[in-house]
């Protein structure tokens, strides 16, 4: 097993329906049924067990609700109170404690692998490893492969037999990982499971505690996360009905009791936190607020966990400490996804709009993916407001005339958003990224509607040319795209 950190893909109702007014209070409960039924419809559109969702601005938590059964083929309900786990996730509530520890002068972002352990040798730890940072770690730039089973499946496989305290696992795999020389280039982004644990294992030397034990005590406690655990072999046989069901990418049901449920121990700051929709609220509220308190003493720390640091995968993205970092139609977002395998976990912070949701599923299949996905699209669509600022406006030409074909080409209205308009026999149709295709019906040469959806694209042409950029009018706000090349 290993976690997955896709980014999220924003649906073309993102841009084409921004809510200008947010629901007031005397809303609340249209709100949450309205949840409800968006959940049911998503959840048997996509055949997944169930979903469940929060959103949350600065102040508070705004709605919240679930649906589905916690195992395929049964009845039993999900419920609020049902630890979802979040896989990947995880990663940012890593980043946060090494805040809390920054804070308190026990390390620093620059510490490196050498200081933490001075006694080790070259032997020990590889010197191109000895001078890896630890936000270096969280930011994934260790040059780390992504996993343990790359170094040793046997090993890897020994690790879910978890014969050890999680603490005397993790440093049983610094033996076997650190004196290997990296296997991707150092400052660049290389995805790695690997570099998490091996934070960890820093956090808890520097501290002399366990990393689970200072994450319930600077993070959990806090915020009053009260179901929020590390899931265990010896935590998992624990457990008494009612049971949350994972489902596997075959779409069969995982008894969370049996081994290969979830990740080891060793993993458990790459991925292996558990709990209900309502807690993961409230971590998702503390870091949209963006101040300090109650878990970390000086903002500065807390900025650093949101500063974009290295190129993401995709372009125009970056990472920063467990968080991916991009620019939306509704202002900056950080986002992540995470996934055991077994369920999918998606988390969008929205500070511009004062807006913030999860969603999880307890399947591990794409189509469970595309789901949260979609339900994440429809809380931006009924919750996110972007700011009624307009650019300025494109400079006025005479376009000379105007057909169809001088509209065609790409626009790009951010790195993940990017408009391919094509003509069809004096048709125009519209595509955005990853989207269906619309077709758009003119209302003049340089102004073409969209049926059904209150949205409209103004073409920029000067003469002769085809058009420079487009502007998407919508709910009174002026979104401009500029051409790109082919």
């Amino acid at each position: 097993m290993r976690y997955f950190a896709p980014i999220a893909r924003l649906f073309v109702l993102l841009a084409l329906f921004v809510a200008t007014i947010r629901c007031s209070t005397s809303a609340a409960q249209a709100q949450t049924n309205d949840v409800a039924a968006k959940l049911a419809e998503i959840c048997r559109k996509h055949d997944v067990p169930a979903m469940t969702a929060a959103v949350v601005n600065s102040n508070a938590l705004v709605t919240s609700d679930c649906f589905g059964i916690r195992k395929k083929g049964t009845s039993d309900k999900v419920e609020l109170s049902d630890r979802f786990p979040i896989g990947s996730n995880t990663k940012s509530m890593t980043a946060t404690l090494a805040a809390v520890m920054v804070d308190s002068g026990k390390i620093d972002w620059s510490t490196s692998i050498g200081e933490v352990w001075p006694q080790a040798t070259d032997d020990d730890i590889h010197p191109k490893l000895s001078t890896v940072t630890l936000d270096q770690l969280l930011t994934h730039q260790s040059g780390l492969p992504g996993d343990i089973s790359e170094f040793s499946g046997q090993a890897w496989a020994s690790f879910f037999e978890e014969k050890q305290s999680p603490v005397l696992e993790r440093r049983r795999m610094l033996k076997l990982v650190l004196s290997k020389a990296p296997s991707q280039p150092q400052g660049k982004f290389a995805y790695s499971n690997l570099g998490y644990a091996i934070a960890s294992a820093m956090l808890e030397t520097r501290a002399q505690e366990s990393y689970e034990s200072l994450m319930k005590k600077h993070v959990f406690d806090p915020l009053e996360m009260h179901s929020a655990d590390f899931r265990s072999m010896g935590s998992a046989k624990q457990l008494r009905s009612p049971l949350l069901w994972g489902h596997a990418q075959s779409g069969e049901p995982i008894d969370p009791r049996t081994a290969g449920a979830e990740n080891p121990t060793v993993y458990a700051a790459a991925g292996t936190v558990h709990l209900s929709i309502e807690d993961y609220a409230k971590y998702a509220r503390w870091h949209l607020a963006a101040k300090p308190a109650p878990v970390l003493r000086s903002q500065s720390a807390l900025d650093h966990l949101h500063k974009p640091q290295v190129d993401y995968t995709l372009p125009g993205a970056k990472y920063a400490c467990g968080w991916i970092c991009m620019d939306t139609a509704l202002g900056p977002a950080l986002n992540h996804a995470g996934s055991n395998t077994n369920s999918w976990a998606l988390i969008w912070i929205l500070p511009e709009s004062d807006f913030a949701a999860i969603v999880c599923t307890n399947s591990g299949q794409q189509k469970a993916y595309i789901a949260c996905d979609e339900m994440m699209s429809y809380l931006m669509l009924e919750h996110a407001s972007a700011k009624s600022t307009k650019r300025a406006a494109l400079p006025a030409t005479d376009p000379g005339e105007v057909t169809p074909e001088r509209l065609v080409g790409h626009y790009q209205l951010n790195p993940n958003f990017v408009f391919d308009v094509r003509n069809e026999n004096g048709r125009l149709f519209v595509t955005v990224t990853n989207q269906p295709t619309n077709e758009v019906f003119a209302d003049s040469p340089t102004q073409w509607s969209y049926r059904g959806i209150d949205a409209k694209l103004e073409f920029h042409l000067r003469s002769k040319s085809p058009a420079y950029a487009l502007t998407l009018h919508q709910n009174g706000i002026a979104q401009q795209a500029k051409r790109v090349r082919e």
